[in-house]
């Protein structure tokens, strides 16, 4: 098990619930843990120490009692380590925004083939995030939007390698592969990244996506 990505399912369709867990269920390196309803029945396995913490959330976005977005709000805060996936019938901007803002490593439409259902499972557990090209695009949009641009003062506070590293996060390498191509250790980009979080503020590598994404640090032009 502890070698295994530990998955929890998070959905109100109990047809398609069951339906994934048993595509995943399939995968050698994949192990569902837990599956329920909405937010509040995964907060309580959560509340229980004794149960198996999930690496990894698929989380409907649309639920009844607890949704996607309020229930991304609470692991953001209490469980910054576990990632979520977030899961929709609609590829909307807004629910994009909405779960990317709350920390989603990435967004699936509901209609998604089981190929990609498994490969985006297996990039956020490798790289912490996994957005394509469309859903990156929406996210700069949202960072536009928001007005406060980067100025050359953006960077100050964070040494050039910090940036190279930030840089190279934003583009979704592994901690192996900054490494590789940094040629430095994996323990040393791992006090980079925990340093940028300290010093921008955020709570994961989600956070930092955003921060790179509105002081401009990646750009998809």
């Amino acid at each position: 098990m502890s070698s295994k990505i530990k998955i929890a399912i998070v959905d109100d369709e109990l047809l398609f619930r069951k339906s994934i867990g048993f595509l995943l269920r399939e995968e050698k390196n994949l192990a569902v843990v837990f599956d329920g309803g909405n937010g509040e029945d995964l907060l309580k396995y959560l509340g229980n120490k004794g149960n198996i913490r999930p690496d990894i959330v698929l989380l409907d976005v649309r639920m009844p009692v607890l949704n996607g977005v309020q229930t991304s709000k609470i692991l953001s805060d209490k469980y910054p380590d576990i990632k979520i996936i977030a899961l929709s019938v609609f590829d909307s901007e807004k629910f994009v925004e909405f779960m990317v803002q709350y920390g989603a490593s990435a967004y699936l439409p509901k209609n998604s083939a089981p190929e990609k259902v498994i490969h985006t499972i297996n990039q956020v557990h490798t790289h912490g995030v996994y957005f394509e090209p469309e859903i990156l695009n929406i996210i700069m949009n949202m960072k536009r939007a928001e007005g406060s641009g980067r100025t050359k003062f953006s960077f100050l506070d964070l040494s050039d390698r910090e940036v190279e590293v930030l840089h190279l996060i934003c583009m979704q390498l592994s901690t192996k592969e900054i490494a590789d191509q940094l040629c430095i250790s994996e323990r040393t980009v791992e006090g980079h990244r925990k340093k940028m979080l300290h010093k921008t503020k955020s709570k994961n590598v989600v956070g930092l996506i955003l921060w790179g994404i509105k002081n401009q640090v990646i750009s998809m032009e």
